[in-house]
């Protein structure tokens, strides 16, 4: 469909699919929308940035950058933008391999390319990722078929998460063989229902609770000691566990930094050779005492010393180091297990009954935890507590234990090579959000301090800044905007606010802050109600996809997904679409 009034006004009419597509393309004069292909350039970086700092210089002039560079850059005075390709951005959802990664990004040659996750469970991804650097797995599932106890923490998955077809009805077979349920959620879920225990935590307290439960688990020596003593791959492999942890590496105290203390430091190993372009250097062998002795913790084969405080020589000088389990107990005791539970606004005798409970069933013990823990200002730090609980008892790829990641085969290898894209317009460029750049390295920087929007150095899919950023014109406005599988007026905060943006057709200096507004949708949603071009998706139940299984699923498979319904005549996958424009512009 094509509007025929204002943005959100409701006004349609129906148009085909060849329209559509040369609208999009070429422009829709009614309707005051540029053509993608009037606009849309690409320079690759290195040769830019090359004359770039041939102006800086003076060894090229000003003049002859703008003439030889102009035509594709979005701004001549900050060449560190990159290419007009990046006024194309992307806000999406699923196949972001296929549409995101392979199509807008090194088809289009767009940095602005987002998914919904920046506004999903983000601080849980991040915090599980960094709960264990080694595989950087997402997610905090269970195997369901042997668990005997289990925690659902702020999550629903009798009628949410991955879920009722898959989730559900593993819970209820478990809760017919014994299994003992327990829900950590202030709202009375469905899941909660089944439960043998309810806990409503206060909102946004998950953390104080994670560590009333770790503290009785560590006042009382509950945990699994020969597994937190494991330092590495070889003590592991010595004590018969599939894995590992750092509760033995020693870290640096008076480092600012808290940096794990390595053989390099105690001049035991050379340092690691500098970085070559991005290709990442192993990082140095860290440290624990055997016997209190020290020794590489990768190869060691005993078992370290597991609660330590101590100093150790090295070149440099006395080093005083605690190991990361000293750490942790010194964190836990601060509080009392009554203060936790009060923050917590849980009874503190329920708290002392989950940890004895949770830690009485071996390695067949698990939490099971996402969004609802993980959607609030602390909880990364939320989720980061949590997840001790599972290593405390070290339950991680056993049977009845903790599940990081599906066995799935990759959906991007085999007979062809799905990775690779002929002639790639490799994106670059400083992004709309600001992302993954620091303002005082960019062009920007000489306007001085305080920069006119927040810059972020260290995060990354800021969907929910694209739409606030084209608002601004900072640092520029947006061409054109695609997006599918993905409603920021309707998940994002302030959605109403973002509605206006979108329906603002003239922002600053009586220029459209977002030119052209493509939406691909399966009904006139709350965020595609105010594109130009509104076109039929097709939903999953209708096209052949192959999107990726979750960690819930302890099995090596591949995945397909294949129609099980008769499609109407007119939805096409947003693929398709991609396919065409890129196809158009040759």
């Amino acid at each position: 469909m094509k509007r025929v009034g204002p943005r959100g006004s409701g006004r349609w009419k129906t148009i085909t699919w060849d329209q559509a597509l040369a609208e999009v393309l070429d422009g829709a004069p009614d309707l005051g929308t540029p053509g993608v292909r009037s606009w849309w350039a690409y320079a690759p970086k290195k040769p830019v940035m090359a004359d770039w700092e041939k102006v800086k210089t003076k060894a090229m002039t000003k003049a002859a950058f703008a003439a030889k560079w102009g035509n594709k850059l979005i701004d001549v005075d900050h060449p560190d933008l990159g290419s007009k390709s990046n006024l194309l951005a992307v806000m999406a959802g699923d196949r972001d391999d296929l549409i995101g990664e392979r199509m807008a990004r090194r088809g289009l040659g767009s940095t602005n390319v987002f998914n919904h996750g920046g506004v999903c469970g983000s601080t849980g991804v991040v915090a599980n990722a960094l709960s264990h650097p080694t595989t950087a797995y997402k997610r905090m599932y269970a195997d369901l078929d042997h668990c005997r106890y289990l925690i659902v923490w702020g999550t629903e998955p009798m009628t949410a998460n991955k879920g009722p077809t898959w989730v559900a009805p593993r819970i209820s077979n478990g809760l017919q063989a014994g299994m003992k349920l327990v829900v950590i959620d202030p709202r009375l879920s469905t899941t909660a229902q089944k439960a043998h225990r309810w806990v409503p935590v206060k909102p946004g307290a998950d953390g104080a609770l994670a560590f009333g439960i770790a503290r009785w688990i560590v006042d009382n020596k509950r945990y699994d000691e020969k597994y937190l003593r494991a330092s590495g791959p070889a003590g592991a492999a010595a004590v018969g566990e599939p894995t590992w942890s750092d509760a033995t590496h020693l870290v640096k105290v008076d480092d600012p930094k808290r940096a794990k203390l390595t053989m390099v430091d105690l001049g035991l190993a050379a340092p690691p050779p500098e970085p070559v372009d991005d290709t990442p250097v192993p990082p140095a062998e860290r440290v624990v005492l055997v016997a209190g002795k020290p020794v590489g913790a990768a190869k060691a084969t005993a078992p370290a010393d597991l609660d330590v405080e101590a100093t150790v020589s090295t070149p440099t000088g006395p080093v005083r180091v605690k190991s990361v389990f000293r750490l942790l107990r010194d964190r836990l005791t601060e509080r009392t297990i009554q203060e936790y539970a009060d923050e917590a606004g849980v009874d503190a005798k329920t708290v002392n009954e989950i940890a004895k409970e949770f830690t009485s069933y071996g390695k067949q013990a698990v939490v099971m935890s996402y969004r609802g823990a993980a959607m609030h200002a602390n909880g990364f730090d939320s989720i980061r507590a949590i997840n001790v609980l599972n290593f405390l008892i070290g339950n991680h790829d056993w049977k009845g234990g903790h599940i990081g990641a599906g066995a799935k085969f990759s959906p991007l290898e085999g007979r062809y090579d799905l990775t690779a894209v002929p002639k790639a317009n490799k994106p670059w460029g400083i992004p709309i959000t600001r992302e993954k750049v620091a303002y005082q390295k960019s062009s920007f920087f000489t306007e001085g301090e305080p920069a006119k929007r927040r810059w972020y150095p260290f995060g990354g899919n800021l969907v929910h800044e694209v739409l606030p950023s084209a608002a601004a014109r900072y640092p520029y406005g947006l061409k054109a905007l695609f997006i599918h599988r993905h409603s920021p007026v309707n998940s994002s905060p302030g959605g109403r606010r973002l509605a206006k943006i979108l329906q603002d057709q003239k922002a600053l200096q009586d220029q459209k802050a977002i030119e052209l507004v493509v939406a691909f949708d399966v009904t006139v949603g709350d965020t595609s109600a105010h594109a130009d071009f509104l076109l039929p998706d097709q939903t999953y139940l209708e096209r052949f996809t192959q999107e990726s299984i979750y960690p819930s699923q302890p099995y090596k498979v591949t995945q397909l997904g294949q129609p099980t319904t008769r499609a109407f005549a007119g939805p096409r996958p947003v693929e398709a679409f991609y396919i065409d424009r890129l196809t158009a512009r040759g």
